[in-house]
């Protein structure tokens, strides 16, 4: 596919061309308990889309669950947002939760959304202006759902044993199970027939690598990018990094598991696999 990351110098370059709402998204590290940055100036024209409160459906008692596309679409339309809104994600830490909200609009339908490649460090590292938080007039946001960008657990359990191929966005201690997981009553190990590709190993600096060294990184993980690829990580949020790394090399049939470890792990009638 066309890639779908902004270098920060295209987007500064978009901007004055034509109206773009930026969405900054937002979320707390869920193992460092690190805070994001909630209150420090922002890229202009942007709005927020908070991974910890209303970008996220918390009633699943998962971290990180995609949200009905009807609250979604309530959620967006209150940022001031429609369906046409040419969009571009960013991150204030680069990349980390960024490639999630974009997956997520994608999921949603959503054409004109792009990826700023590096965040808002490298925004400010090229000495591009910033402002206060804007406000927008509520709007009505149409969602058209488009299949295929979200797997559930029975998706996983039927992709074992098949041609699909699982990918693991997790650390290589918590995919080998040499340590504890960061969640209370999550077991550690991975999914029988996973492959492990920790997600900062596609990244250098806050931006992706470039395609062919994401291309040599599948490669040496033994993963086919012409076969069913269904991205998994803890919560569902750096399981779409490797999902946009995969698109941006060719690959076409690429899905990610929301619920990821915090749901399989949880839960005795998945099978767990520990390399020990």
């Amino acid at each position: 596919m066309a890639s779908v990351l902004l270098s920060v110098g295209e987007l500064a370059n978009v901007m004055q061309q034509k109206p773009v709402t930026l969405v900054r998204a937002l979320m707390d590290d869920p193992v460092s308990k690190t805070p994001d940055t909630r209150t420090a100036m922002v890229l202009p024209a942007s709005v927020d889309f908070d991974l910890d409160s209303e970008g996220s459906d918390h009633t699943t008692g998962l971290p990180h669950s995609m949200p009905s596309a009807n609250d979604l679409a309530i959620y967006l339309g209150n940022q001031g947002i429609t369906a046409n809104t040419p969009i571009t994600v960013y991150d204030t830490r680069g990349i980390y939760s960024a490639p999630r909200v974009w997956w997520m609009l994608k999921a949603l339908g959503h054409q004109d959304v792009y990826i700023l490649n590096g965040g808002q460090p490298a925004w400010e590292k090229a000495a591009l202006p910033v402002s206060e938080q804007q406000q927008y007039g509520k709007l009505t946001y149409q969602a058209t759902p488009r299949p295929g960008w979200f797997a559930n657990s029975g998706a996983v359990l039927q992709a074992i044993n098949t041609e699909a191929q699982l990918v693991d966005a997790r650390s290589a201690p918590r995919f080998k199970g040499e340590v504890s997981e960061p969640r209370e009553g999550v077991r550690s190990g991975h999914m029988p027939g996973a492959f492990n590709i920790p997600f900062d190993t596609l990244l250098k600096s806050g931006h992706f690598l470039p395609v062919e060294q994401l291309k040599a990184i599948f490669d040496r993980a033994n993963i086919d990018l012409r076969k069913p690829i269904i991205c998994t990580c803890g919560s569902g949020v750096t399981a779409c990094i490797i999902g946009v790394a995969a698109l941006l090399c060719g690959a076409t049939q690429v899905s990610v598991y929301d619920g990821s470890w915090s749901e399989w792990g949880a839960d005795t009638q998945y099978p767990v696999v520990k390399d020990m």
